[in-house]
Order: C-alpha cells, then sequence, then structure tokens
C-alpha cells in the first residue's frame, strides 16, 4: 500500500508569523532512530501540540531536547547553532544535515551536543525542520515568545543558504548544493 500527495511550498504567512511549539515529554520507545511504521506516539504527541494551540511539540527525554514530533529542531544561543547529537533517541533527518553542512560552509558557529530542555527557554532563535517543514523558525514555546517573538536573523541567512541551495538544485545538471 502506498499514499502520495502534492507537496505544497510553504504558507509565507506562516513563515513570517513563525511556528507555535510546545515541549512534550517523549514517550516512545528507545530507538527513536530506525524509521519505522511504529510512529504512532508521533502521531499523538502531534495531536496533542495541536489541541494544545501548537504547530509542533517538541519531545523531552531524561531532561534532554530530542526532536520534534515530525522534525529535527535548532536552537539559537549567543550566535551559535545548536542541534542535538545524532543518538537512537531522534531520527535524523536529511534536512537536518543540510542545515549543519551549509551552515559549516558559509562559517556560521554550529555545534551538535545534548540540549538540556530548560536551555529552550532562554534561545535567542528555535527552528525546525524537516523534507516538507525545510526550515521553519518557531517564535512561540509554551505560549511565550522565542527571542523577540519574530523569525530571528540567523534563521533568515539560514533559509536564505537552504533556498540558495534548492535553486541550486533544480537548475541542474550538478545536482550538488555546493557552489
Amino acid at each position: 500500500f502506498a499514499m502520495a500527495s502534492p507537496l505544497t511550498p510553504r504558507d509565507p504567512e506562516l513563515v513570517a508569523r513563525g511556528l507555535a511549539v510546545v515541549r512534550l515529554e517523549d514517550i516512545r520507545w528507545q530507538r527513536c532512530d530506525i524509521k519505522a511504521i511504529t510512529l504512532l506516539a508521533n502521531i499523538l504527541a502531534q495531536q496533542q501540540a495541536r489541541d494544545a494551540g501548537a504547530d509542533e511539540a517538541i519531545l523531552v527525554r531524561d531532561g534532554l531536547a530530542t526532536e520534534g514530533t515530525a522534525s529535527n529542531f535548532f536552537l539559537v544561543k549567543e550566535g551559535r547553532i545548536l542541534t542535538p547529537p545524532k543518538s537512537a533517541h531522534l531520527l535524523p533527518g536529511i534536512t537536518r544535515d543540510l542545515v549543519l553542512e551549509l551552515a559549516r560552509e558559509a562559517g556560521l558557529p554550529c555545534a551538535e551536543r545534548d540540549i538540556p530542555v530548560e536551555e529552550l527557554k532562554g534561545a535567542d532563535e528555535i527552528w525546525v525542520t524537516s523534507s516538507t517543514k525545510e526550515v521553519m523558525p518557531v517564535t512561540r514555546l509554551d505560549g511565550r515568545p522565542v527571542g523577540n517573538g519574530r523569525p530571528g536573523p540567523m534563521w533568515q541567512k539560514m533559509d536564505a543558504l537552504y533556498s540558495a541551495c534548492k535553486a541550486r538544485l533544480r537548475a541542474g545538471p550538478t545536482n550538488q548544493c555546493h557552489e
């Protein structure tokens, strides 16, 4: 059984507004790095986020923020881009890897490290990434503004890098994101 639906571009109004995210306890099994059909817990967490008026949730396990229900996340603190390292507790997305690669190539300071859940509250910026969301700014966390409550300057840089990469891929013929 297979199902397909058209991929629509990001909603410009949603991009300008940014996403609202809530933190939820991660109740999934211990091998979240394996993409499997056992995603019911992710779907339930996504519904719990929607019921709370949010667009997405960042999941928390043992005091550490791990990933979204259908995305990876990044935070920016003091000009540095941070994301949790690959582990059994998150599904490493191809968009996540591309964002790290683009950031490093552009000379933007970035690191993969554990992110205590409390660190989310003091983030200057938060983003979520996925193949369908691309790089989306998070402007509200648990009902409170992230940074100044608007998509931040580091997200704007990363979104421009990501968009340029997509344009190069579409232009061919080299089929790569690098200049």
